[in-house]
C-alpha cells in the first residue's frame, strides 16, 4: 500500500485476537529460524498467549463487576432522592468510582450495597404504608362523622363502632376488627415511590368501605382497595425501574458530555428524583448522546494508544494541535505523516512531502506502511482491533506537497512495557 492508509479500529477485550496474530507471527518466523530456535520462540509465544489470555478473562471480570456497580449507583440515586429530608438517608451507603479497584473489592461492595439497599428500602416502604394508613384511617373516621385518630387497626375498630353513624357493618365488634385489620394489612403492603394519583385513588375506595351495608359488602369493597394497592405497586416499580434507567443515563452524560446535552441532563434528573417519568422521545435522546459520548471517548481512548504504538516505533507530533496531527521521524528531512481520527471512527493516513530533495517517495510510504502493520498488532494487544479499508502500493502516486509547520517535533508517550516477540 502507499502512504494512504485508512483503518476501521474497534474496541475489544484486551488480548482478544492476540493469541490469532502471535500463530501467524510463529509460522513466519519458523521459516527463517533453526529448528531449535523455532521450538524456543513457539515456547515463548504460548507464555505470551496466555498471559494475554489472562489478562483478557480479568479484563471481562473487571468489566462485568464495574457494570455491577454502576448499577447500584443508579439504585443509590433513586432511593436517596426517595428518602430526600428523613433520616434514612444517612443509612446509604455513598456511590462508588470503580477505577483503581479490583474485581474482588467491586464485587464485596456490590453485595454490602445490595444489603443496604433492601434495608432501607424496606424501612422505606413501612414508612409509606403506615402513612397511607393513617390516612385512610382518618378519611374513615371523617366520612363517617367521626374524630380523632386511629393509630392501629384495633382503634379503628373501636372508634368506628362507637359513632352514631356507623353503618351496621362496623357495630359487631368482631366483624368490625377483622374488617380494620384486613384494611391494615392490605395498606401494609404499599410500596414507596406511589404516585400521588394512586394513592388518592386508594383513599376514595377505601372511604368507600365506611358506607357499606354490611361485613360482606365492606370485605368486597376492600378487595377493590387490594387491586388498587397492587396496581399502584406495578406502576410504582416501572417508574422505578425507568428512574434506575435515568440514572444510569444520567452517569454518562455527567462525565465529559458537552453542554449541548444539558437539557437531557436536566430532565433525566427529574426523572432519578421522581418528579417526571422517562418516557420513550427522552430516552431515544438520552441514548443518542449517550453514543456520542461514548464514540468520543473511543475516539480519545484509539488516538491514545495509537500515538503510543508509534511512539514506540520513533514517530514524533510535528503539529499537534492541527487537525489532521502532523507526524514526522527524525531521519525524515523531506516527508511527513499526516494523521485523521474521523467523527465515523476511521483513521486515516498518508505520506506528505515538506520539502524537495532525492529521497522518494515510494520509500517512505513503504516505511510508513510497514509502520501501520507493527503499530496494528500493538493496537490488537491494547484491546484495539483494526481493519484496512483502504490502501494503495506504494509509489502509484506523487506524495502530495504541503508547507512545513515550522514546529519541532514534540516525542510520542511510548508503551511502558509490552509483551511482544523480538
Amino acid at each position: 500500500m502507499s502512504g494512504e492508509v485508512f483503518l476501521i479500529p474497534a474496541i475489544v477485550g484486551v488480548g482478544a485476537v492476540v493469541a490469532v496474530g502471535f500463530a501467524s507471527r510463529t509460522a513466519i518466523a519458523g521459516t527463517t529460524l533453526a529448528l531449535e530456535g523455532v521450538s524456543a520462540l513457539g515456547e515463548h509465544m504460548n507464555e505470551v498467549a496466555a498471559r494475554a489470555e489472562e489478562a483478557h478473562r480479568e479484563a471481562c471480570a473487571w468489566g462485568a463487576a464495574a457494570s455491577g456497580v454502576l448499577d447500584r449507583n443508579a439504585r443509590l440515586a433513586v432511593l436517596a432522592e426517595a428518602c430526600a429530608g428523613i433520616a434514612l438517608a444517612g443509612r446509604l451507603p455513598g456511590q462508588l468510582d470503580p477505577h483503581g479497584r479490583t474485581a474482588e473489592e467491586l464485587l464485596r461492595w456490590c453485595g454490602e450495597t445490595d444489603e443496604s439497599l433492601r434495608e432501607v428500602d424496606a424501612q422505606l416502604s413501612a414508612l409509606t404504608a403506615a402513612a397511607a394508613a393513617e390516612t385512610v384511617f382518618d378519611d374513615l373516621l371523617h366520612a363517617l362523622g367521626g374524630s380523632g385518630r386511629a393509630g392501629s387497626a384495633a382503634e379503628l375498630a373501636a372508634l368506628l363502632a362507637a359513632l352514631p353513624a356507623a353503618p351496621d357493618g362496623w357495630r359487631d365488634a368482631r366483624a368490625a376488627q377483622e374488617l380494620a385489620e384486613t384494611l391494615d394489612r392490605v395498606l401494609g403492603r404499599l410500596a414507596a415511590r406511589v404516585s400521588a394519583q394512586d394513592l388518592l385513588a386508594i383513599r376514595e375506595a377505601a372511604r368507600r368501605i365506611g358506607a357499606a351495608s354490611g361485613p360482606a359488602e365492606a370485605q368486597s369493597r376492600v378487595v377493590d382497595v387490594r387491586h388498587r394497592v397492587q396496581q399502584a405497586n406495578q406502576a410504582a416499580a416501572g417508574r422505578r425501574v425507568r428512574a434506575v434507567e435515568a440514572a444510569r443515563l444520567l452517569h454518562a452524560l455527567q462525565r465529559d458530555a458537552p453542554a449541548e446535552h444539558e437539557d437531557v441532563r436536566a430532565r433525566l434528573t427529574e426523572v432519578v428524583a421522581g418528579r417526571a417519568d422517562l418516557d420513550p422521545a427522552l430516552r431515544e435522546q438520552a441514548r443518542a448522546a449517550c453514543a456520542a459520548v461514548v464514540a468520543a471517548a473511543d475516539r480519545a481512548h484509539v488516538k491514545e494508544k495509537l500515538l503510543v504504538a508509534l511512539g514506540d516505533l520513533g514517530y514524533q507530533v510535528e503539529d499537534e494541535s492541527g487537525h489532521p496531527l502532523r507526524l514526522a521521524k527524525e531521519d525524515w528531512d523531506q516527508h511527513a505523516v499526516q494523521l485523521l481520527l474521523t467523527e465515523d471512527g476511521q483513521v486515516r493516513s498518508a505520506v506528505v512531502r515538506t520539502a524537495d530533495g532525492s529521497d522518494a517517495d515510494a520509500a517512505r510510504e513503504q516505511e510508513w506502511c510497514d509502520a501501520v502493520d507493527q503499530a496494528r498488532t500493538r493496537l490488537s494487544a491494547d484491546g484495539v482491533d483494526t481493519g484496512v479499508t483502504r490502501e494503495l502500493p506504494p509509489g502509484t502516486r506523487p506524495a502530495p506537497r504541503v508547507r512545513p509547520t515550522g514546529a519541532k517535533p514534540r516525542r510520542l508517550p511510548r508503551a511502558r512495557h509490552r509483551d511482544r516477540p523480538e
